[in-house]
C-alpha cells in the first residue's frame, strides 16, 4: 500500500505514540508499549544488577578454584589423601585460630599442618592493589572501604604495641569471645601481609620442628618470591589496566583513530570548564547577557587558584571585587531563586551556593605533591598546563587513568620528562583515576584554543574542522527503512564476546554518535521499530514529526523530583478550583479560572498601570466583557512562551496599547520614564514571582536575535537526543517522491499543548496509554506552515484573547463565538471534523461501530472502512530466558524442620518487633536471653533499633540471669512453611518466574511456573495446586496436552463463565494459581488500575495472540515446548 502520509511520533521514557496522518483523515494510530531499561526502584542499568551478580560469581569461581589447586598440591606433598578433605562432610573439631598459634610452639601433625595452610589461604585478609587504593580508603571513612582501613590499622596497632608473634595470636587474645567480623563490623580486619608473615613463620617453625611437609619449595609454591603478586596465597586477578584497557576504551567520537582522553587531563577539565563559562548567563538591569571578555577573563583562573570547587557565589564575588559588576545588581540564570515570600518564611536556600565547576584531578594532584613537600614541582607543571603546554600534565592523566599496579605505574612515569623525577613519582603512585572523555586529545587540543577565545563549544567545533552537516540532499545513499543501531554481528573480541556492538557506521556518520543512556537508546530504537513498520504496510513517508518527553533523558531522582512538583501543582491546582467553586458557586469557564489565580498573584493590581483589576472591589468583575485579559509579556509572536512565567492579568485597555510589543518597550523602558520606574517597582515587590518570571516580565533585550531564539526553544526540542533522532531520520530514510519535505520537525510540548488545546482535545494521563496517540495525532498535524500560521496569526492577536474563542471542553460552552467564528478562519482545523474522528478513533473498541462513525464522515474510502480497526495498545514481551536463579537470603533448614518445611533465618536483634519473639528457634533452651531481649523490646516501645543500639549492645544472661555473657547481635526465628530451592544446606527463595506453561487435560488447565533455575534442573513437571505445597501440586504426565508457553506481555483471551477476558500477561500467583492479566491500555477503570486477576484452571478456553509493533493481533502459531536455553 502506497499513499501519501505524515508520520508522528510522542516518543517517551516507556512509549511510542504513533500516527498516520493522510491529507483528508487519519489513515491509522496506536501506542508501543515497553518496560523502561531501569530498575523500578532505584533507577540503575538493568545490566547493573547483572553485571554485579556476574561479578560476584566470577569472584567466587576464582576463589574456589585458587583452593581447589591448593588442594591438589597439599595432595601431591602428601598431606591429605583426598582433595575434598576440606569439604564440609569432613569435619575438623580442632579450633583453627589455636592450631595456628600452637604451631608457633610444636610440630603440627599433616592434617593439622595442612588445616592451618588452608584456613590461612582462604580467609587471607584485606589487600590494596596499590597504594592509591589505601589512601582513596583512607579519605572516605564512612564508606566500607574506610572502616577496612580504620579496621587494619587498629589491628597493626595491637600487634605492635603488645608484642605478638602471629595475627592468630592477637586475636585470640583480643577477641576470644569471635574470631571473625560480622555485619559491617571491621575490628577484625586483618592485613593480608600480615598473614603472609604469619605463614612464613609458620614455616619456619615447623621446619625447625622437624616438620616433613615445610619445605622453602613448598613455601615458595605457596608464598611466592616475595612480590606479591606470585604464590596461591597471593593469586589474584589483575586489575583491569594497560593494554587489556586499552582494548576496551572507546575511541574519540571526531578523530576515530584516537582513544579517549582521560577525564583526568588538565585538556578535558579545561574544556568542561571553558563550556561551563561561556554557556554561563547573568541578568542585570533587565538584560540576560554572557559575560563581557574582559569579565570572563576575570573569571578564567578562578577555579585553580583555591583549594576546592567554584560555586556561583565566589564567581560573583570576584566580579564585584574587581568593581565589573555591583553587589546585588545581578543574578545567574538557570538557578532556581526563591521568591520573597519563602524568603520570610525561612525556607530559603541560597541558590548562587550550588557548585559551577569541579576540576578533581586538578584539586587532588595538587594537594597530594602539597603533603608530600613538592611545590616548585606543582608550579611548574601547573605553570605550564595554564600557559598553554598541558602535554607533560595530560601524559601523566593517561598513565594513572590506564594503569592500575603500582610497578607498572612506576615504569610508565618513568619515561616522562618529569621534574624532580624519582620524588614526584613516589608522590603521585597515591593517585588513580578511571574516567574517560568522549574526545581525544587530539581533538580537545584542536577545540579548546578558539574555546578559551570564548567560542561555544559548537563554535569551536566548526572551527577546528569537526562540524559538518547532517543534512543530506542526495537521496541515492538513503534507504526505505531506518538502520539498526547494532550491528548485525555480535562481538569476538576478548571482552566483547557475544555482545551487542553499535552500529561503527552511524557513530561515524552522526556527530555525538548514538545515545549510550540506556532508557533513551530503548525508546529510540522502539521508534525506529516503529517507523519501520508503518513504512512496511503504507510505504514511503511523505514527513515525519516527532516530539519527545522532556524527562527521556534525565535520571530517576530528577525524575521523581520533577514528579513530587507536578504533583504538588496539581494538588494546589485542585484546591484553588474548590475556592472558586465555593466562591462562585458554579466551576469555572474558559480562561476564568486562569484569571482568578493571576489576579491574586498580582494582588488585585494590573502590572502595567498599577490600577485596580476590579474597581468595584468585587473579583467577579475581572470576567466582564472587556474588563481584563490575560496578556504575554513576552509577545507570544515573538516569543512562542506559553508558560505562567510569561503571562500577566491586564485591563484590556492596557493590553490593546501595549499590542506587541514587550513591557520595556511599551512603557518606555529605554528612557527609563516614570511608568516604567513604577512597573519595575510593582513587579520587584509582588513576593509571589519567582527569578524565571520576574525576569521575563523585566526583560529588556529582546530584539530580532532574540526573538528567534526563544521562538526556537519554545517550538522546536534542541536536547542532544531529539538531534540525534532528527538526524538519524534525515541521513537515512527516504521520503516518498515528490516530497518537498527534506528536515524531520522535532516539535516542543509547549507547541502541541496549545494545538491540543485549540481543537479542543482533552487529555487524560491518568485514564489509560491511550493519550500518547493522541499527542502523536497533533504532532503529525503541526506541520510548518501551521507553525507559520500560528505565527501569523499572534502577530495580530494575542494568544490568551483567542483562548476566548476555545470550545470548553467540559461544558462545550463557548466564551466567545465572534473570536471562535474569527479563530476557525485564521487558523483552521486540520480538516473538518478532525477532533470528532480523533476522539472516536482513540475511544470506539467496537470495529463495527468504529467503521460506521467514520463512515459518516465520507473521508475513507471503503477498502479503507473495511480493514479499519480500533486502537490496541502493543507491548514488547519479555522473553527472557537469563538471570538471577534465587533471591541472596539463605534460609537454614536443620533436619528437625524438613519434614514440616519449615526454614531458620538469623535475624538482628535490631530489626526485631515484639511479635517476633513467638517465632524465634528453642524457646525452652533460651528463656533468659529471650526474656531479657523482651525486657530491652518493651522498655522502648517495641523498637529494636532503639533498643539494641550498637552503643548498647546486649549480652547474654549467665545462670544467675546476669548479663556476663558474649554480646548477641542476632538470634534465630523460625518460618513455618517456604518452598524454594535448595542451596548449600538451606533453602532459597525462587527469583523472577520467566513464564508460565500451560496444559489441558479434560476440559481443565493447569500452569506450570517455570524459573530461572530450571535452566540447570530441567523444565518442572509439577502444576499448581491452590494453597497447597509444591510437593502435592499436579504431577503432568503424558496424559495432559501441551498449549503454550506465556512470557510476560504475551496476549493471552481467557474465556470463564461466559466472559471472554483479553489481556496482556503480567504474572501467575503460585499460590492461588490465578493468572494477572493487564488490559492493553492499562486502563485504571478496569479490574485494579487495569489488572484483571482470573482463575485459569476452570476456564473454558484459553488462547494465546501474537501482537505486531502497530498493535495488530494474530493466532499465535502452534509451538514446542522448549526448555531454557
Amino acid at each position: 500500500m502506497s499513499m501519501t502520509y505524515t508520520i508522528g511520533l510522542d516518543i517517551g521514557i516507556a512509549s511510542v505514540g504513533w500516527c498516520v496522518l493522510g491529507e483528508t483523515h487519519i489513515i491509522d494510530l496506536g501506542v508501543r508499549a515497553f518496560d523502561k531499561a531501569e530498575t523500578a526502584k532505584e533507577g540503575e542499568s538493568l545490566n547493573l544488577a547483572r553485571r554485579s551478580a556476574r561479578l560476584m560469581r566470577r569472584r567466587l569461581f576464582r576463589r574456589a578454584w585458587r583452593l581447589k589447586k591448593l588442594a591438589r598440591l597439599l595432595k601431591s606433598e602428601g598431606l591429605i589423601a583426598d582433595t575434598k578433605a576440606f569439604q564440609p562432610e569432613h569435619t575438623f573439631t580442632r579450633p583453627l585460630w589455636q592450631l595456628r598459634v600452637d604451631g608457633l610452639d610444636r610440630s603440627l601433625n599433616d592434617e593439622e599442618w595442612a588445616r592451618v595452610i588452608y584456613h590461612l589461604c582462604k580467609h587471607r585478609g584485606f589487600h590494596w592493589i596499590s597504594r592509591a587504593e589505601a589512601k582513596q580508603a583512607e579519605g572516605d571513612s564512612k564508606s566500607e572501604g574506610g572502616k577496612v582501613k580504620q579496621g587494619l590499622a587498629g589491628t597493626a596497632r595491637l600487634m605492635a604495641e603488645k608484642g605478638y608473634r602471629s595475627a592468630a595470636e592477637m586475636v585470640l587474645g583480643e577477641f576470644p569471645e569471635a574470631q571473625r567480623n560480622k555485619q559491617g563490623e571491621y575490628t577484625k580486619a586483618l592485613a593480608r601481609e600480615l598473614l603472609a608473615k604469619e605463614l612464613a613463620l609458620l614455616f619456619e617453625k615447623q621446619r625447625e620442628f622437624g616438620n616433613p611437609h615445610a619445605s622453602s619449595a613448598l613455601q615458595t609454591a605457596i608464598l611466592g618470591n616475595g612480590d606479591k603478586k606470585s604464590g596461591l596465597f597471593w593469586q589474584q586477578k589483575p586489575a583491569l589496566a594497560g593494554a587489556d584497557l586499552l582494548k576496551m576504551l572507546g575511541t574519540c567520537t571526531f578523530e576515530k583513530g584516537e582513544y579517549r582522553a582521560p577525564k583526568a587531563s588538565f585538556t578535558a577539565e579545561r574544556h568542561v570548564w571553558l563550556t561551563r563559562l561561556n554557556n554561563l548567563r547573568i541578568v542585570t538591569d533587565g538584560v540576560t547577557r554572557q559575560l563581557t571578555e574582559q569579565e570572563r577573563q576575570l573569571c578564567l583562573p578562578l577555579p585553580y587558584q583555591q583549594a576546592g570547587d567554584l560555586t556561583y557565589k565566589q564567581l560573583g564575588t570576584a566580579l564585584t571585587k574587581a568593581g565589573l559588576l555591583e553587589v546585588g545588581s545581578f543574578k545567574f540564570t538557570g538557578l532556581a531563586y526563591p521568591t520573597e515570600a519563602q524568603k520570610a518564611e525561612g525556607k530559603a536556600k541560597d541558590p548562587e551556593s550550588a557548585t559551577l565547576i569541579k576540576i578533581p584531578a586538578w584539586q587532588e594532584l595538587r594537594q597530594t605533591l602539597a603533603k608530600a613537600g613538592l611545590d616548585d614541582e606543582w608550579k611548574k607543571l601547573s605553570g605550564d598546563a595554564l600557559c598553554g603546554q598541558p602535554e607533560i600534565f595530560d601524559q601523566i592523566a593517561w598513565v594513572l587513568s590506564v594503569y592500575k599496579d603500582d610497578d607498572e605505574v612506576r615504569a610508565e612515569l618513568a619515561k616522562l620528562s618529569l621534574p624532580n623525577h624519582d620524588a614526584l613519582i613516589d608522590a603521585l603512585l597515591n593517585i588513580r583515576f578511571d574516567k574517560f572523555h568522549a574526545l581525544s586529545l587530539k581533538a580537545l587540543r584542536a577545540i579548546v584554543p578558539p574555546m578559551e577565545k570564548g567560542l561555544r563549544y559548537d563554535e569551536a567545533c566548526v572551527e577546528a574542522g569537526y562540524h559538518h552537516s547532517q543534512l543530506f540532499s542526495s537521496t541515492d545513499d538513503k534507504e526505505v527503512y531506518l538502520p539498526p543501531f547494532y550491528e548485525q554481528s555480535r562481538g569476538h573480541k576478548r571482552g566483547e564476546e557475544g555482545k551487542m556492538l553499535f552500529s561503527e557506521r552511524l557513530d561515524e556518520e552522526i556527530t555525538g554518535g548514538i545515545p549510550r543512556n540506556p532508557v533513551v537508546l530503548r525508546a529510540l530504537n522502539q521508534a525506529r521499530k516503529v517507523v519501520n513498520a508503518i513504512i512496511r504496510r503504507y510505504g514511503s513517508p511523505s514527513a515525519v514529526h516527532i516530539e519527545m518527553a522532556r524527562d527521556l533523558s534525565r535520571p530517576l531522582d530528577e525524575r521523581n523530583k520533577i514528579k513530587k512538583e507536578q504533583d504538588e501543582y496539581r494538588a494546589r491546582n485542585q484546591r484553588d478550583r474548590e475556592r472558586f467553586i465555593e466562591l462562585f458557586k458554579r466551576p469555572p469557564k474558559g480562561n476564568e479560572f486562569d484569571k482568578w489565580r493571576l489576579y491574586h498573584e498580582q494582588n488585585s493590581q494590573c502590572p502595567y498601570s498599577q490600577k485596580p483589576l476590579a474597581p468595584s472591589g468585587d473579583v467577579a468583575e475581572i470576567f466582564l466583557e472587556g474588563s481584563t485579559e490575560i496578556d504575554h509579556a513576552l509577545p507570544y509572536s515573538r516569543s512562542f512562551d506559553d508558560s505562567k512565567n510569561n503571562k500577566v492579568l491586564v485591563l484590556t485597555r492596557e493590553n490593546r496599547d501595549k499590542g506587541n510589543r514587550t513591557p520595556y518597550e511599551y512603557l518606555g523602558g529605554a528612557e527609563n520614564s516614570e511608568r516604567w520606574q513604577r512597573y519595575v517597582a510593582f513587579v520587584e515587590a509582588n513576593k509571589a514571582y519567582r527569578l524565571a518570571k520576574r525576569t521575563r516580565l523585566l526583560r529588556k533585550d529582546f530584539g530580532e536575535k532574540e526573538a528567534e531564539e526563544f521562538k526556537e526553544r519554545n517550538l522546536n526540542d534542541t536536547r542532544y537526543i531529539c538531534k540525534f533522532f532528527k538526524n538519524y531520520v534525515e541521513r537515512y530514510l527516504k521520503l516518498a517522491d515528490g516530497s518537498h519535505d527534506k528536515q524531520c520537525v522535532v516539535l516542543s510540548g509547549q507547541l502541541t499543548s496549545f494545538l491540543r488545546a485549540r481543537w479542543g482535545l482533552l487529555k487524560i494521563r491518568s485514564d489509560s496509554d491511550r493519550h500518547h496517540a493522541l499527542d502523536a495525532a497533533v504532532v503529525a498535524a503541526c506541520s510548518r506552515s501551521m507553525v507559520q500560521r500560528l505565527s501569523n496569526y499572534s502577530r495580530t492577536r494575542e494568544l490568551e484573547q483567542i483562548r476566548d474563542g476555545f470550545v470548553d471542553i467540559a461544558t462545550g460552552e463557548i466564551i466567545n463565538p465572534a473570536m471562535h467564528q474569527q479563530l476557525r478562519e485564521h487558523f483552521p482545523d486540520p480538516w473538518p471534523y478532525f477532533r470528532h474522528e480523533l476522539e472516536a478513533r482513540l475511544k470506539i473498541d467496537s470495529p463495527e461501530l468504529l467503521r460506521e462513525e467514520m463512515a459518516r464522515l465520507g473521508s475513507y474510502s471503503e477498502e479503507e472502512l473495511a480493514t479499519l480497526k480500533p486502537l490496541f495498545v502493543s507491548r514488547a514481551p519479555q522473553r527472557r530466558n537469563g538471570g538471577a536463579a534465587h533471591k541472596d537470603t539463605i534460609y537454614g533448614q536443620p533436619e528437625k524442620f524438613k519434614e514440616k518445611g519449615s526454614v531458620t533465618q538469623k535475624v538482628a536483634l535490631s530489626s526485631l518487633t515484639l511479635k517476633d519473639l513467638d517465632s524465634l528457634a528453642d524457646p525452652h533452651r533460651n528463656t533468659k536471653l529471650y526474656g531479657a531481649i523482651r525486657e530491652r523490646l518493651e522498655a522502648y516501645g517495641g523498637k529494636g533499633d532503639k533498643a539494641f543500639p550498637a552503643s548498647n549492645p546486649l549480652r547474654k544472661p549467665d545462670k544467675d540471669g546476669n548479663p556476663t555473657g558474649p554480646i548477641v547481635r542476632t538470634v534465630t526465628k523460625v518460618i513455618d512453611k517456604l518452598s524454594g530451592i535448595p542451596v548449600r544446606g538451606g533453602i532459597a527463595k525462587n527469583d523472577t518466574m520467566l513464564r508460565v506453561d500451560v496444559f489441558t487435560k479434560a476440559g481443565k488447565f493447569h500452569l506450570v511456573p517455570v524459573y530461572v533455575h530450571h535452566r540447570v534442573t530441567g523444565l518442572p513437571n509439577r502444576a499448581i495446586v491452590a494453597f497447597k505445597d509444591e510437593e502435592e501440586w499436579t504431577l503432568i504426565d503424558e496424559s495432559f496436552e501441551w498449549c503454550f508457553s506465556l512470557y510476560p506481555n504475551d496476549l493471552v483471551q481467557i474465556k470463564l463463565k461466559g466472559e471472554f477476558y483479553l489481556g496482556y500477561y503480567a504474572g501467575c500467583d503460585r499460590a492461588t494459581g490465578a493468572i494477572g492479566l493487564w488490559v492493553h491500555d492499562r486502563n485504571a477503570n478496569v479490574g485494579k488500575d487495569g489488572l484483571m486477576r482470573i482463575g485459569a484452571k476452570t476456564a473454558s478456553s484459553v488462547e494465546k495472540f501474537h501482537v505486531d509493533t502497530l498493535g495488530n493481533i494474530y493466532p499465535a502459531p502452534p509451538e514446542k515446548r522448549r526448555g531454557l536455553a
